[in-house]
């Protein structure tokens, strides 16, 4: 045996590691534990109330009183809640209100709850998949998985997100308010590309996504609110198609929401969006925001952006790649690489667009 095989390491070193998996196993609960507090009022009970003892917080919502008591216990362990042991009361910091009652993050966590049940359901295929050297398809996810994907989009990239960007494109505006044309790629069940048929009535709206079932919730979603194929102002319409395959020319605005780490071939896809741009159109291109190298990319945010393009981003795309595929970008691909890409599509001019957008690089794309 070798020396380093003969030596143990320090046990202080081993007792700081295990003491990390702790963390971990708590972690991963906690967002379980934070969604449950969304779903079951108890957050909301909390918010601004001041001190409460566990019989307090059990009169305000229907939850049996002895899981609030472990539910409030786990959330003072995680920092969330202020613990008095003199009053054995409860308190929420307005700060953790204002993000999870009040902001994004309740909501986010909510929807990563529900991509987790899927995750969960399906480890066995997806760990199989994943030592075997396959990719994992959304086509191979359950609904929840779909149905949190999208709650996830809509708390990233608000309506609001999106009328920015495109109005820091110039002339992009004009043209959809006179009528013009848009594809959005990868569009899932299509929550942005109805926020831009919204933002801009006159303008006509394709969604493609490789998925058929995204397709069909995505089109009963649109007839819905009224604003299917056909339905006159703010008409959407959507259609299953590859990234590669993008249907139609012309357009003067492309958009990929999230969804080009997604792709099993993002360079095909955007030499293919290029060629389908009109003579002024732009490509509206927006992803995970992410450091251009791997060392400024290992924080926590980058840690979440890794674990989720190593569980569900890249073995969608890994799924989707042949023989003539470009490497998949994953979901911290940073600045650099995406303008590197953007080049070798074809594409002369990329600008990095100046709105809020405090999880996503946002960048325009023109021949």
């Amino acid at each position: 045996m070798s020396t380093m095989q003969q030596q143990a390491p320090p046990a202080e070193a081993v007792e700081e590691q295990m003491g990390k998996i702790v963390a971990e196993l708590g972690a991963a609960l906690g967002v379980l534990l934070t969604s449950l507090g969304t779903r079951s009022g108890l957050w909301d009970a909390l918010a601004g109330a001041g001190p409460l003892t566990t019989a307090e917080v059990a009169a305000k919502v229907s939850v049996e009183p002895s899981l609030v008591r472990e539910w409030l216990r786990a959330q003072a362990a995680g920092g969330y809640l202020d613990y008095d042991p003199a009053t054995g009361t409860f308190t929420l910091p307005d700060p953790v209100a204002a993000v999870i009652c009040y902001g994004p993050g309740g909501a986010l966590v909510d929807a990563a709850a529900t991509m987790f049940s899927s995750m969960g359901e399906g480890f066995a295929a997806f760990s199989e998949a994943f030592s075997t050297g396959q990719g994992f398809g959304w086509h191979q996810r359950t609904a929840a998985h779909w149905h949190g994907t999208d709650a996830f989009t809509r708390v990233a990239l608000p309506a609001e997100l999106i009328a920015a960007a495109i109005g820091e494109m110039d002339g992009v505006p004009a043209a959809l308010d006179a009528g013009g044309s848009v594809a959005d790629v990868g569009c899932g069940y299509g929550a942005p590309t109805m926020a831009i048929a919204g933002l801009f009535p006159a303008a006509r709206v394709l969604g493609i996504d490789y998925h058929d079932a995204s397709i069909a919730h995505a089109r009963a979603e649109a007839a819905g609110r009224g604003a299917g194929a056909g339905a006159g102002a703010g008409s959407v319409r959507f259609e299953v198609a590859a990234a590669s395959g993008l249907p139609g020319q012309g357009y003067d605005l492309i958009t990929f929401f999230d969804s080009l780490h997604d792709i099993g071939d993002p360079l095909g896809a955007l030499r293919r969006a290029r060629q389908a741009l009109g003579p002024d159109g732009a490509v509206l291109l927006v992803e995970p925001l992410g450091a251009d190298d791997v060392e400024d990319n290992l924080n926590p945010n980058g840690r979440m952006f890794y674990a989720i393009s190593t569980l569900a981003c890249t073995p969608n795309a890994v799924s989707q790649r042949t023989a003539t595929s470009s490497e998949p970008l994953g979901a911290q691909a940073g600045e650099k690489r995406l303008r590197a890409l953007a080049a070798e599509a074809g594409y002369g001019r990329v600008r990095r667009l100046d709105v809020q957008a405090p999880m996503n690089l946002v960048l325009e794309l023109r021949p």
